[in-house]
């Protein structure tokens, strides 16, 4: 099946604040996003919304005490690339057959 481009709308970009649509997304990808943000001490908030989820594209929300939202959501996004290429190792080994 074809699937859309993702696409990352800037909504907001302040010193301690972003707030990005991301269309051809659904809540799963900022789901796991946040769930990361919010382990990390420096973020203050993290949060998403979407309006209609059949209509709308999720909008994500970062507050920072420390540095900027832009630096702990790039952050977030390597970790969540790390944990799906453990997962896809872990499959790996998953799909080998067990010795007798």
């Amino acid at each position: 099946f074809a699937r859309d481009i993702m696409d990352i709308v800037v909504i907001k970009n302040e010193k301690d604040y972003l707030e990005i649509s991301i269309k051809g997304e659904e809540y799963g990808l900022v789901n796991m996003l946040k769930e990361l943000l919010l382990d990390d001490p420096k973020v203050e908030f993290a949060a998403f919304r979407m309006d209609h989820p059949q209509a709308a594209s999720p909008v994500l929300m970062v507050r920072t005490s420390e540095g900027t939202p832009l630096s702990a959501l790039k952050s977030a996004v390597k970790k969540l690339k790390k944990q799906a290429t453990d997962f896809k190792d872990a499959m790996k080994d998953a799909k080998k057959p067990k010795g007798k």
